[in-house]
């Protein structure tokens, strides 16, 4: 199969199943704490567990170690400020604001890796800009504010997130999230009022845990190993349009005027800022040695 192809399939893969995950939160009525506890570790025993089957292919230096430490604390970040955030805003409003993490991702390779950012980036950016502007605008009464001013801060984790996993490329950085997940559950164990999950949660807990988020992630985690950073930023944005649409199938939560408006301005920016990378036939190539 053609390397562009695989990346594409286990990219887009990986994001189909995620979509489910603000659906799988809203159905859950636990405290955020005790999901959050749970979530990061049940994602650490299944990753740890895959691992665990292929110790033997993993030979990490101490750079990727301090970089898969890095990438853990940054993903740890995101998780919290996810969940909150879909407790305080509109699920379409969470994702349409994280659709910014790859051009924070730009600016931020710009600045720490010295990467060269095209002029068509910046437009993007200034586009994107307005796009979210248009999104916080239905905040304007303060209802959603907080909610929405959390996922900005978890857009600009997972963007600090792929600028620590594009230092270590093409180190494989799937075991990065054993650490990830427990820091995670660290964190929520001092903030959960209790660990007991109500027994109605379960089973959405149990499909979030242990075949959601460890699926999703480790699909994605492949693909910048076949495919430019903006081709998977881009195939990433599926969440965008996926997730608001679960929840309105399920629970009927009708995505508010400006919240499309800005989702469309976002995804014309990232287009522009992705397409020239898809004219582009360099990969990125497996190496027999992945940490």
């Amino acid at each position: 199969m053609d390397n562009r192809l695989k990346g594409g399939l286990l990219t887009s893969a990986g994001v189909a199943v995620l979509s489910l995950d603000a659906l799988l939160i809203r159905l859950i009525s636990a405290d955020p704490w005790i999901l959050l506890f749970w979530r990061g570790l049940l994602l650490s025993l299944c990753i740890g567990g895959a691992c665990l089957f292929r110790a033997r292919r993993y030979r990490p230096t101490r750079k990727l170690i301090s970089l898969g430490l890095g990438s853990a604390l940054f993903y740890a970040v995101c998780t919290v400020t996810f969940v909150i955030s879909i407790r305080l805003t509109s699920v379409a409003n969470t994702l349409i604001i994280l659709s910014a993490a790859p051009l924070i991702g730009a600016l931020l390779s710009r600045f720490v890796l010295k990467e060269r950012v095209s002029g068509r980036t910046w437009l993007a950016i200034l586009l994107c800009l307005g796009g979210l502007a248009l999104v916080f605008s239905g905040s304007r009464d303060g209802s959603h504010l907080l909610g929405d001013l959390t996922a900005l801060l978890c857009a600009a984790s997972m963007a600090a997130k792929f600028v620590v996993e594009r230092a270590a490329s093409p180190a494989n950085m799937t075991p990065a999230l054993v650490p990830a997940g427990l820091l995670v559950s660290l964190f929520a164990l001092f903030q959960a009022p209790t660990l007991v999950m109500p027994t109605q949660d379960i089973l959405w807990m149990a499909i979030l845990g242990l075949l959601v988020v460890p699926l999703a992630y480790a699909l994605i985690t492949q693909g910048p190993r076949y495919l430019s950073a903006p081709e998977v930023g881009l195939i990433m944005m599926l969440e965008m349009l996926l997730g608001p649409l679960w929840v309105w199938l399920v629970l009927a939560e009708q995505p508010g005027q400006q919240a499309w408006m800005g989702g469309l301005v976002v995804l014309v920016a990232l287009a522009c800022q992705s397409w020239p990378a898809n004219r582009r036939k360099a990969v990125l190539a497996p190496t027999p040695c992945e940490a």
